[in-house]
């Protein structure tokens, strides 16, 4: 029987599928190191999180790689966990942990038309820092869980901005004009001055006039015109004005 190109490419996966125990499956990739977004330049353009230097995770059936995966960190916690593709069956593999020696460029958090298109990634020489063993059961999904090895180098691209400029000096509080010395006894004499002045009517309210005399009334002694004060004597003839003389 003749099969076409592509029924008999489906055929050999089917049988290499049956003979393997089930096709590949998505495995997860646990503690893979999370890469916040972060920002660069003058205009703080924001890019996507990553490791600086990635590393590679091969995948081994004795020498034969089976699957290979470039694991560049999570962006957030909330972000889906890197997968890699084994089998559903019993089998042991050995994981193959290696960092590259280039580093990752940064790239834009919105990818542009451009940016899609630019050349991929080139891991160049990966050194490998750590090998592991796999045991894998048929049915058992948890038994094909990767958990991540951490790299010799773990650092994850962060914020590069200029620096920002030095802060202007505070302003010198302007000291207070010094007070005209010349004012001050002024006032001082304005201020005696006008005390004075209080005083002085104070004073001649209150005070009574020395030629002020006793009250008029009864009692009053008749004021002598001669020296001496002493009562003037009565006018000859005075007391008997009205007597008739003897002898007339």
């Amino acid at each position: 029987m003749n099969l076409r190109p592509g029924a008999r490419a489906l055929a050999l996966l089917l049988l290499s599928s049956a003979a393997c125990g089930g096709p590949p499956t998505p495995s997860p990739v646990e503690g893979e190191p999370i890469c916040p977004d972060f920002e660069v330049g003058a205009t703080r353009a924001p890019m996507r999180g990553s490791l600086r230097f990635p590393v590679t995770l091969t995948v081994r059936d004795g020498k034969d790689p089976i699957t290979r995966a470039t694991l560049t960190g999570r962006r957030s916690k909330d972000d889906p966990v890197s997968r890699v593709l084994l089998a559903d069956e019993d089998a042991e593999y050995e994981l193959e942990w290696a960092q590259c020696e280039n580093e990752r460029a940064p790239r834009a958090r919105t990818l542009s038309h451009q940016t899609k298109h630019t050349a991929e990634y080139a891991c160049g020489h990966a050194t490998v820092y750590k090998t592991d063993k796999l045991v894998t059961r048929k049915g058992d999904a948890a038994s094909r869980t990767v958990h991540f090895a951490a790299p010799p180098k773990p650092e994850c691209w962060e914020s590069e901005l200029p620096a920002a400029p030095p802060a202007p000096s505070p302003t010198a509080v302007a000291e207070p004009a010094p007070a005209d010395a010349s004012a001050e006894p002024a006032a001082a004499d304005a201020g005696a001055a006008d005390a004075g002045a209080v005083d002085a009517g104070a004073r001649g309210a209150g005070a009574t006039p020395a030629d002020a005399g006793a009250p008029r009334g009864a009692g009053a002694a008749p004021r002598d015109g001669g020296a001496g004060g002493a009562p003037k004597p009565p006018s000859a003839g005075a007391g008997d004005a009205g007597v008739t003389p003897q002898g007339s």
